[in-house]
């Protein structure tokens, strides 16, 4: 853990890649606003810790504090802009500022990730952005930056003062899982579950298999919703917390791990999802099943759907005949129907027990 200047760490820095499922959000740091409240710039500026893990000896993945790095690299970029076909002496200090602080080589120095990636790149290499990349976060601070540095006729010279006054505690994290660390310093933010189940797949070799029960379901809503009733029975959960889907995904694989390998767990939830696309899109060859579906499709019945997962895989897995499956399934839709004509809303698992006793007695 060391004290150093954020400034200057982008400069020693050859190459700052960031994981895959960090993303950028809307609390990128406003460097002016900051270092403007000091104008005597008598304050040491502290922003925190940065976590990263060291490649090399001057390239590292930043596990957190990517919008801090992100932020600043649009304030130099904004300085850029500002001076860009002024005089020589300000041409020649915008080679230097990107030199040192945003291009490694030939390439640029921060390594982001998808949507932000091509919105970054296309900023500092100066492209044309469409309407959609001018409404994010990172254009919007760009064009703040760009704002205060021409109404307040802010000097450079006067910014890079500022700057040095700003540091961050660095903490190397190579004893620590980067995904696991981030998560935990996430946790509270909107950080993409499935990027980071992605990762934990690829960690243990099953991404292929992934990728089909991914292929399952037409948006990611869809198999947000698969996972969230599949983990409510396998956890005994009644309610699901979607910013934990990751952490239970890998509680439910890390438990299985030890009775099966990770192609049969990853094949057994593959397997589940397949069902549970047959469910919510109502694809059965079998009439009784696909009318009592849609019956409970009408009566506003999702809340069903985890118990029904566990009984049609039963039925699947010829635990329960298709006669006792029918017959489950009707009840399920009296149930709701009753339920919707008193305006009631009452739990689905008020029933669960009486459903269980009925197929015990099958």
């Amino acid at each position: 853990m060391k004290v150093v200047n954020l400034l200057e760490f982008l400069n020693k820095s050859k190459d700052l890649y960031t994981l895959e499922y960090s993303q950028c959000s809307d609390k990128l740091v406003n460097f002016l606003d900051v270092m403007l409240e000091d104008e005597q710039f008598t304050q040491k500026l502290d922003f925190g810790l940065i976590f990263i893990e060291q490649k090399t000896f001057d390239q590292y993945m930043i596990v957190d504090g990517v919008n801090r790095i992100l932020s600043l690299s649009l304030l130099l970029h904004a300085i850029c802009e500002c001076y860009k076909k002024t005089t020589p002496q300000n041409a020649k200090a915008i080679k230097t500022i990107r030199q040192k602080y945003l291009i490694s080589g030939s390439k640029l120095k921060l390594h982001l990730f998808g949507k932000d990636e091509v919105i970054y790149n296309k900023i500092i290499n100066g492209e044309r952005l469409s309407g959609h990349e001018k409404a994010t976060p990172m254009f919007s601070l760009l064009h703040s930056f760009w704002t205060q540095i021409k109404n307040e006729n802010i000097q450079a010279s006067k910014i890079f003062n500022m700057l040095n006054r700003v540091f961050v505690t660095v903490v190397e994290t190579d004893s620590v899982p980067s995904r696991d660390l981030y998560y935990k310093l996430n946790i509270n933010r909107n950080i993409s579950q499935i990027l980071l189940i992605d990762d934990y797949v690829k960690q243990n070799a099953v991404e292929s298999t992934w990728q089909k029960i991914k292929n399952n379901f037409h948006n990611e809503s869809d198999l947000i919703l698969f996972l969230n009733d599949f983990f409510i029975t396998k956890f005994n959960y009644k309610k699901f917390d979607e910013k934990r889907l990751y952490e239970n995904f890998v509680n439910y694989f890390e438990t299985m791990l030890q009775y099966f390998s990770e192609d049969i767990i990853i094949s057994k939830l593959k397997n589940a999802s397949r069902l549970y696309h047959n469910m919510i899109s109502v694809n059965f060859q079998n009439e009784a099943f696909k009318q009592a579906f849609i019956d409970i499709k009408k009566y506003s019945g999702d809340d069903t759907y985890p118990y029904l997962l566990d009984v049609y895989q039963d039925y699947i897995d010829n635990n329960i005949s298709e006669s006792t499956f029918i017959e489950i399934l009707n009840t399920v839709v009296e149930y709701l129907s009753n339920r919707k004509k008193s305006g009631k809303s009452v739990e689905f698992n008020e029933l669960i027990e009486y459903l269980n006793a009925f197929i015990a007695c099958k």
